[in-house]
């Protein structure tokens, strides 16, 4: 039988996070093995990031696909506090501890490992960077003509083996406002780009208290979020110009749209002359047909969790593609030093996915 370790402990071993990493020899390699797992076709990519390295991504054809089982297979930085090396595996106590082990290499094993004994009906399998950082190469996807005839996906996270079916979105943005600056003897006289922002967050925060009870049990509330206000040099010196920025997250099946829409009127309300910009705008996710997802993951989808953290299952959902989050490891280990995933779970991946990828 397959062995998902040893697979995992090949991948861990690339370097792939955002800093000090490189996703393409990563996807080169997973390319290689996804082909002499007997896809139809196999296509390595780069999508370009506003800055610094492009992303990197691996996408196998098998059929044609009305199902996509998608891992990230970049990682954040290594932690501080790592006992051992990160990138080298190190198993202990029935768990194998390395950067990524359970965010979410260890979902790309157990895939791997179930494609040596399975080939999979109408597939499509999505090894995608830049996860950690800013989704271009989901977005370069569900964009794409890749997208076409997809019907549902499952999207791998640390989940526990438990589908993941609601998470809020991220949305953030920036207001912008300027003076004729100057000395502070003139205060009285010359506007005050802090003080206006200012106002600016107070009334922000009413309208988040307004709809603290908006949204479904368990995801009530916009949390708002003032995160800075920044501007000026000296006690004594008018700021010319200053900047608030703002997050909040919208509860599962919220019209972003709309939300997006009070606020922009809510900015002009109060400061007519300001500019503002959408930085990040992340939908939220809920899953439309859970039932639908049972042939697949078996009695699991009778156990759902929401997730108190954003996936790319929500890019999928919004172009279309029923989608649930599913993975083995934990939330709780992702992103922190000597990160690990239990090695049970790893196997019971692989038979899971072997079970999706035998259905007809």
């Amino acid at each position: 039988m397959s062995d998902p370790v040893a697979l995992l402990s090949e991948l861990v071993a690339y370097r792939s996070d955002v800093v000090g990493g490189e996703e393409r020899p990563l996807a080169e390699h997973l390319a290689k093995l996804l082909r002499a797992r007997g896809a139809d076709d196999v296509v390595v990519a780069d999508v370009p990031r506003d800055e610094g390295k492009a992303a990197s991504y691996v996408y196998a054809r098998f059929g044609k696909p009305r199902l996509l089982v998608n891992v990230h297979l970049d990682t954040v930085p290594p932690n501080a506090d790592w006992k051992s090396d990160p990138f080298v595996p190190r198993i202990e106590g029935g768990r194998l501890y390395a950067l990524g082990a359970a965010d979410t290499k260890g979902a790309a094993a157990a895939i791997l490992a179930a494609l040596e004994e399975t080939t999979p009906v109408d597939t499509g399998i999505l090894f995608s960077g830049d996860e950690e950082h800013s989704s271009v190469v989901m977005r370069d996807f569900v964009s794409g003509p890749y997208l076409a005839g997809l019907e549902r996906a499952i999207v791998c996270e640390p989940t526990s083996l438990r589908p993941g079916t609601r998470h809020r979105g991220i949305a953030s943005f920036e207001v912008d406002v300027s003076g004729p600056g100057g000395h502070s003897s003139r205060a009285d006289h010359v506007a005050a780009p802090i003080a206006m922002l200012s106002r600016l967050g107070v009334a922000l925060d009413e309208w988040a208290r307004a709809h603290r009870e908006v949204g479904p049990p368990g995801f009530q509330g916009m949390c708002v979020n003032l995160a800075k206000l920044e501007g000026g040099v000296a006690f004594n010196v008018i700021p010319a110009q200053a900047r608030l920025v703002v997050s909040l997250r919208p509860p599962p099946n919220a019209d972003v749209v709309a939300i997006r829409g009070e606020l922009e009127a809510l900015v002009r309300r109060v400061l007519p002359d300001a500019s503002m910009r959408f930085t990040r705008d992340n939908p939220p996710f809920a899953t439309r047909d859970l039932e639908a997802f049972e042939p697949l993951l078996g009695a699991a989808v009778r156990a759902p969790v929401d997730l108190g953290f954003w996936t790319e299952a929500a890019l999928l959902a919004a172009h279309g593609v029923d989608a649930v989050v599913f993975g083995p490891g934990d939330i709780a280990q992702a992103h922190a030093p000597n990160e690990w995933v239990p090695i049970d779970e790893l196997h019971r991946a692989r038979d899971i996915f072997r079970a999706v990828f035998a259905r007809r």
